[in-house]
């Protein structure tokens, strides 16, 4: 029997056909990959930079809230984002973040022709660990919310601090809460969501006659030097104080000696689930 061989390139073609479909297929995902998916991510970061600070200007309604009222012993907690996802069957990186209750780390020193007062103050801090988007912190500090990054720092949501003419003289009104962390529940880090509880359980009110120097010192003197210049030029002329900073410290030497009135609300705080109680 005669045996007829016959050419055919059909099974050649259908292997070069999926050879070329999975090399498209490869460099499509790497553009997806390396282009697309950085942007998205740093998009995605932004917009939880965005909720973070949504969120501390919540905190610092509850804890104005709190201090205004004058209700003491009643704990509000406010809900912190701290980090991000990565994206779904994509290769990219979680954001995370860190909550932190630091005590005494703001301080204010006041004095007149016969005494000096000092304050230590403490503050709330989330600061961000990003993948691809510029790390951010967010500062409760002395009742100002401040955003802080690599190239700087400002107040975005003023405290509660006003100058005003009464008479002849000026009069000096801030309200101060001082954060104080219980139970050694001071610290929240990760990707997830965690609370932050306070609760008020005191005033201490000062009255400080003739004042003559207020000093502060802080992490974020420019944010603070800023805001004080635009404060006391809206009420004070230019001879009648000075404004210095060295270091961390912010100087306002007055020559008028204007009275002080001075709130301290003492706000106790805890990161985390459950309130532990003290005694």
């Amino acid at each position: 029997m005669k045996r007829i061989f016959r050419k055919s390139e059909n099974g050649v073609v259908g292997i070069v056909v999926a050879v070329l479909f999975i090399g498209l297929m490869v460099t499509v995902v790497s553009l997806i990959q390396m282009v697309y998916v950085p942007k998205w991510m740093e998009q995605k970061e932004a917009e939880h930079m965005d909720v973070v600070d949504a969120q501390f200007s919540q905190l610092k309604f509850a804890i104005d809230t709190q201090s205004s009222t004058g209700q003491l012993n009643i704990p509000i907690a406010t809900s912190i984002t701290l980090g991000s996802k990565e994206l779904p069957y994509l290769m990219s990186l979680r954001s995370f973040g860190q909550l932190e209750i630091k005590p005494a780390s703001f301080k204010i020193n006041i004095t007149n022709i016969t005494d000096s007062y000092e304050y230590l103050i403490g503050t709330i801090e989330y600061s961000s660990s990003n993948a691809y988007y510029l790390d951010q912190s967010f500062i409760y500090e002395a009742g100002a919310i401040i955003t802080s990054q690599e190239e700087g720092n400002m107040i975005s949501i003023k405290p509660s601090i006003y100058l005003k003419n009464v008479g002849e003289n000026q009069e000096i009104l801030i309200d101060l809460p001082d954060i104080n962390s219980i139970g050694g529940k001071t610290t929240g880090s990760g990707y997830g969501s965690t609370a932050i509880q306070t609760e008020c359980v005191g005033f201490d009110n000062i009255i400080i006659e003739g004042v003559n120097r207020i000093s502060i010192t802080t992490h974020y003197t420019n944010a603070w030097m800023i805001y004080y210049d635009w404060i006391l030029k809206s009420v004070l002329d230019s001879s009648d104080y000075s404004l210095t900073v060295i270091g961390n410290e912010i100087i306002i030497q007055f020559f008028n000696s204007p009275n002080l009135d001075l709130t301290i609300a003492n706000i106790n705080a805890q990161i985390g689930a459950g309130w532990v109680e003290y005694s």
